[in-house]
């Protein structure tokens, strides 16, 4: 029976921006498949400069571009929702957390990966993301004994606008030096963000992988205090 990682984010590139590394790391295990839930289509994000399509074919054209960097990374299969780019909070959000919960079971994973509550940027997406899952898998408790993990960027490696998390809460370390050319492959299929791209990871547009991040960095939610490792599952 295979092992499986489930990740659960809110946009398109999320994917990459935040767990990149660790996708391509346990994808190219033969006995671990990997899934993601995109709960929006990301049509409320920037067309880029020039634009590449309107504001009205976004959505769609960034589904595409989710494929392709899903692809990349050896994501096996990607569930996309439509609930609503910059609108995840007017969801209803029982809904949400059903369809979680509902492709949770489905899938049975041995661990899920997604925001922490302060959503790492703040965008109010990110942090409903992390609530509806919550509550999914705290419904799945007794029933699945599934690991929650939160994605964190620790206080050490802060950058200008981003919500850190102590070094004391970071419990799991993930190696990813020998993916960043997989990261930087899969950042430039979200051709639409490229300006967010060059913002946050300067020089990949141009080719350069080697000054990418080479640990990615996370927390254990839902198990005894003084659990830490190298492995997610």
């Amino acid at each position: 029976m295979k092992r499986k990682l489930m990740f659960i984010y809110a946009h398109p590139d999320d994917e990459t921006f935040a767990s990149g590394g660790t996708i391509a790391r346990y994808a190219l295990q033969s006995d671990c498949e990997i899934v993601l839930f995109c709960a929006t289509r990301g049509e409320a994000g920037k067309t880029g400069n020039p634009p590449l399509c309107t504001q009205e074919e976004l959505g769609e054209v960034r589904s595409r571009e989710l494929k392709g960097a899903a692809s990349l990374l050896g994501i096996n299969r990607v569930i996309l929702g439509n609930y609503g780019d910059g609108r995840l909070a007017e969801a209803p959000f029982q809904q949400l957390v059903d369809e979680i919960t509902r492709q949770i079971r489905l899938e049975s994973p041995q661990a899920v990966v997604t925001f922490p509550p302060h959503g790492i940027s703040g965008h109010p997406d990110h942090q409903v993301i992390q609530r509806a899952t919550f509550e999914a898998l705290s419904r799945l408790d007794a029933e699945l004994r599934i690991h929650l993990y939160y994605i964190v960027i620790p206080e050490s490696d802060s950058t200008p606008g981003v919500h850190t998390t102590p070094l004391t809460e970071v419990t799991h370390r993930i190696d990813v030096a020998p993916f960043r050319r997989e990261i930087m492959g899969a950042l430039r299929q979200h051709r639409t963000q490229h300006l967010s791209i060059q913002r946050v990871f300067p020089g990949v547009w141009e080719g350069n992988w080697k000054n990418l991040r080479t640990t990615e960095y996370y927390q254990i939610v839902n198990a005894p205090a003084g659990i830490t490792g190298t492995e997610l599952i």
